[in-house]
């Protein structure tokens, strides 16, 4: 249903067409595939998680930069194979371990284009700074819960912006974004990422 009203709404304003995109307002959204690194990857999560969506709100304050707010969500789970665990003092349990692991980003962003003329690809570098919303669970056995936190975020991204034509304000996007997530309890140092993202792009205003 969600992506019925997304597809909808970016052929109703694909023909929507500026030359400059000075005081424009754009909607970027997107869907995220992500994979997990360093001590994400090592120690909780291993597996690729095909499960998320971006978007972002951004404001051309000229024609090369923007400024807004982004979000989003990324679902990772992973189920390791039966094994014995420590689970108290000098106590030895053989069960199955799952880790779920949900992030929803709430981030400040900035965005450069440094090609401000009419063309058919438009390549992108983005920043953007705030609070990852983490919830994350856990299963040893039948024995487990869950735990919400917020963690400081940031993202570093670049990608390609790819118009319906030269003048159009509207069109297809790709790019990738390193996610830093101080991710700090239960042990666990981050829950740093690699995101792949794909869309579109239109304005609102």
């Amino acid at each position: 249903m969600k992506f019925s009203i997304f597809i909808f709404i970016t052929i109703m304003l694909a023909t929507v067409s500026v030359q400059a995109q000075k005081g424009t307002l754009k909607l970027n959204l997107n869907y995220s595939y992500s994979l997990p690194l360093e001590s994400f990857k090592n120690d909780i999560v291993s597996n690729g998680s095909p499960r998320g969506v971006s978007g972002e709100l951004m404001y051309f304050v000229n024609n090369k930069w923007s400024l807004g707010l982004a979000g989003g969500f990324q679902d990772y789970y992973q189920k390791y194979p039966r094994a014995l665990y420590q689970t108290g003092d000098h106590e030895t349990t053989s069960a199955v371990l799952s880790n779920s692991v949900q992030v929803t980003p709430i981030l400040f962003k900035a965005m450069l284009m440094p090609c401000d003329k009419p063309a058919m690809v438009h390549p992108y570098i983005s920043a953007g700074a705030g609070l990852g919303i983490v919830d994350f669970t856990q299963y040893l056995g039948e024995f487990g819960g869950t735990a919400n936190n917020g963690s400081f975020m940031a993202q570093a991204g670049a990608g390609v912006q790819i118009p319906f034509s030269k003048t159009s304000a509207s069109g297809f996007q790709i790019g990738a974004n390193y996610n830093y997530i101080s991710y700090k309890q239960y042990g666990f140092s981050n829950l740093n990422n690699l995101s792949f993202e794909a869309g579109l792009h239109f304005p609102i205003k």
